[in-house]
């Protein structure tokens, strides 16, 4: 099922810990981060003499009961600090469920859609950049794009796959087609690219390539001449630039963190069925928008 979910945070270092919420919902069993959107900062609600908040939305897909879906929301909020004192009041992190695939939902636990969700600016705010086909009607309170959000580095995904999506097998790229090749270099060219220990491996001479910020996401790796490595996303979102460009070219297990907070894919897709043992995400949350037909292959430029 489809269920969007609200975030929100006014104590402690608030960008950091919904930054965490986020990366714990995406560890949830039989759960997928879809999209997230931007942060905001708002005036509190309810209870007005509390600091300002931050809020977010995500959308993400599951195969949990809503019940089990909330036992496993209210785990992240007690892992991340929060008590319950007041109604509205102070929070080191609240996450709400706010819809769940169109359904309604009455319990003594858990009613969908929340029952406050149209009375509030703050939670309807983000949940309609990640849902604009929603149905709603803003009443006008002072919201505030806040910075924080991994969508602010606007991730570029790019890859190389076959008609299935393969990207390599063996521990090797499936396709060196030069013009592919050439695309690579000139989208690529003067900006960041971010990739894993693996991919590292298949670069010529196993050296970062030259003329990029070369970052590799590695838990594994300490050094690499050429290139900073990082060990996680929070070290990666605090090594970047909002202003820079940033690619992200592999491999599998890279796309797979990063394909949620992605703003464009750029994918050359061979007209050819190649035996793979890894394969690109789905782009089911993209909009295809571009399509150049070349012999045996296309470039594909997608976007939310």
């Amino acid at each position: 099922m489809i269920c969007y979910v609200g975030l929100g945070a006014n104590l402690g270092e608030r960008e950091l810990t919904l930054r965490r919420a986020i990366e714990r919902v995406k560890k949830i069993p039989a759960t997928k981060l879809l999209r997230v959107s931007s942060f905001y900062e708002t005036e509190p609600w309810g209870v007005t003499n509390q600091p300002k908040f931050l809020n977010a939305a995500i959308k993400i897909s599951t195969d949990l009961e809503p019940l089990n879906l909330l036992d496993a929301l209210q785990r992240i909020e007690l892992e991340l600090g929060r008590i319950r004192r007041e109604r509205w009041g102070a929070r080191t992190i609240d996450l709400d469920i706010l819809l769940i695939d169109g359904r309604e939902i009455s319990t003594e636990r858990l009613t969908v859609p929340h029952p406050l969700l149209f009375e509030r600016d703050f939670a309807l705010v983000p949940l309609k950049e990640i849902f604009p086909t929603l149905n709603c009607k803003l009443r006008g309170d002072k919201i505030i794009r806040a910075t924080g959000s991994p969508t602010d580095f606007k991730f570029k995904l790019i890859a190389c796959v076959d008609k299935n999506f393969g990207l390599g097998c063996g521990g090797k790229l499936l396709f060196k087609i030069p013009a592919d090749l050439k695309n690579f270099r000139r989208l690529t060219l003067g900006h960041t690219i971010i990739y894993g220990r693996k991919t590292l491996q298949t670069f010529p001479n196993r050296r970062p390539l030259d003329g990029r910020r070369n970052i590799i996401l590695s838990r594994t790796l300490e050094h690499s001449d050429g290139a900073e490595v990082v060990g996680g996303l929070e070290d990666l979102f605090g090594a970047l630039n909002v202003a820079e460009d940033n690619f992200v070219i592999g491999g599998a297990e890279i796309f797979g963190e990063l394909i949620s907070y992605a703003a464009e894919i750029f994918l050359t897709v061979v007209n050819a069925e190649v035996a793979a043992d890894t394969f690109f995400p789905r782009t089911d949350d993209f909009i295809l928008r571009d399509v150049k037909t070349l012999d045996g292959f296309e470039f594909r430029r997608y976007t939310r």
